[in-house]
């Protein structure tokens, strides 16, 4: 081999080093120069919460029933409407067995007042004639028991027609005023109980309505009002958290229907009784939350968060930077020297996040993650 070819091998010998020795030293500046992460102890609060997810329901919710069957004239209202105590929801033209069962109760009340008025003018009677010595004091008892005995049927008659009318005392006021020769069916208008939101109306005109206070069943439902100022959120919770939750607990309801905005609750009731579906034992707890802007609707779905317990004003980190040597918690400090130190901690209250830090560090202290975390971030970037 002549002397120009062998200076050629050499040269491509020496680059295929230089090129090799290159890419060593740029891996590994990579490697040694990928930068650790860290986190800082912070001050603040520390909240424990159990996460579920409810709907929302009315506080109270009233059914609306007639007292008398009959037909549907009239509605007043329609769904959504907003109603106040006293106002007139719809008229009911009273059912012909039902009206005939008013009248007979009616009459009765006419026949005991005569009867009523006949034994006070007949015990009035028999007492100026005991005062002339012309009848017995066994007479004028008779006449005052005859007396009390009217008295006393009297007051079941008109009992008997409140009831009739079930218990309404207005409508029982207007049929006691009626002229008993008047012949047309009676109409009566219902009237709203309570304040509130129309959620439902249930018949239609010309639709004929059993009693609420006649039938077995209970009667035809009209409509449903609802309060809708203070509403209810029904959730279910784990038996394994629900040793955490008490009566008067805080709770953060977020609305999917209501993303920005978070309303405040507490936890009213728990209920006594589990439920077990699949061989999982839930409790049904009732959250309160006052609709205070007027945007809460019924079966909005609602994602609640119990607040179980709060560490207040307290130093925290994050979970992924605390590791677990021979049984106890420790750190890397990184000192301002620039040193590492791993330091033990003590721990108390911990979320599925953060865990508060009862010795071993101050607030500002800096700790670097685990070498896993920080392999793990820099895959991610």
């Amino acid at each position: 081999m002549n002397r120009p070819a062998r200076n050629l091998i050499l040269l491509l010998i020496l680059a295929s080093l230089l090129a090799m020795a290159f890419y060593r030293v740029r891996n590994g500046k990579r490697e040694t120069g990928v930068k650790e992460q860290s986190v800082f102890v912070k001050r603040g609060d520390v909240i424990v919460k159990a996460a579920e997810i409810g709907s929302l329901e009315p506080t109270h919710t009233v059914e609306i029933k007639s007292e008398q069957a009959g037909e549907v004239k009239q509605l007043f209202v329609e769904e959504g409407d907003t109603v106040t105590t006293g106002q007139a929801l719809a008229t009911i033209q009273q059912e012909s067995n039902q009206a005939r069962q008013v009248a007979e109760a009616r009459a009765a009340i006419e026949q005991e007042a005569l009867n009523l008025k006949e034994a006070e003018r007949e015990s009035k009677r028999m007492h100026e004639l005991f005062k002339k010595g012309f009848v017995s004091r066994k007479e004028v008892e008779n006449a005052e028991n005859a007396l009390e005995n009217a008295q006393i049927r009297t007051q079941l008659v008109k009992r008997n027609l409140l009831l009739t009318l079930g218990g309404n005392q207005a409508l029982f006021e207007k049929v006691l005023a009626k002229d008993l020769s008047a012949e047309a069916l009676d109409d009566f208008t219902l009237h709203a109980p309570t304040s509130g939101r129309v959620l439902e109306v249930l018949v239609s005109v010309g639709e004929i309505v059993s009693s609420g206070t006649s039938t077995v069943t209970g009667g035809t439902a009209l409509m449903r009002i609802a309060d809708l100022s203070n509403m209810w959120v029904k959730t279910k919770i784990n038996e394994v958290n629900i040793g955490k939750i008490a009566e008067g607990q805080s709770a953060r309801i977020r609305l999917d229907a209501i993303p920005k905005t978070v309303y405040e609750g507490r936890v009213a009731k728990i209920a006594p009784k589990g439920e077990k579906t699949d061989n999982v034992v839930t409790y049904e707890i009732t959250i309160a939350l006052a609709n205070s802007d007027h945007r809460l609707m019924p079966s909005m779905t609602a994602n609640v968060d119990i607040i179980t317990e709060v560490a207040q004003d307290v130093f925290y980190l994050p979970l992924s930077a605390i590791t677990e040597e021979g049984g106890k918690a420790t750190v890397r400090l990184k000192k301002a020297s620039g040193e590492i130190e791993i330091r033990a901690l003590g721990l108390g209250l911990k979320n599925e996040t953060e865990a508060v830090i009862t010795e071993g560090l101050q607030e500002g202290d800096e700790v670097l993650l685990p070498q896993r975390a920080n392999k793990e971030d820099s895959g991610r970037r």
